[in-house]
């Protein structure tokens, strides 16, 4: 007898729209939340599936104002986010 599991994968988008991933510096929009779904793997980061941190490449970003970075969003850099 041959048993087929499926499973759907839980996704938390994050409420900054201005994280990447702290590796590889791609957005990072969402994570995989292993805990909901029962995955035995670690939560990793959507779309780049690293196990690390998002972090925010917007100084000011906060939940009630959005980016308050004089030029908006188009000042970011990759690059310089910590």
């Amino acid at each position: 007898m041959t048993t087929t599991h499926t499973r759907t994968h839980v996704y938390i988008t994050f409420a900054n729209p201005h994280l990447v991933c702290d590796l590889c510096r791609q957005p990072a929009p969402r994570w995989h939340n292993n805990d909901k779904c029962g995955c035995g793997q670690p939560c990793w980061l959507d779309p780049c599936k690293h196990n690390a941190e998002a972090v925010s490449v917007c100084p000011s970003w906060g939940p009630v104002d959005g980016c308050t970075c004089p030029g908006g969003p188009d000042n970011h850099t990759t690059e310089g986010a910590r």
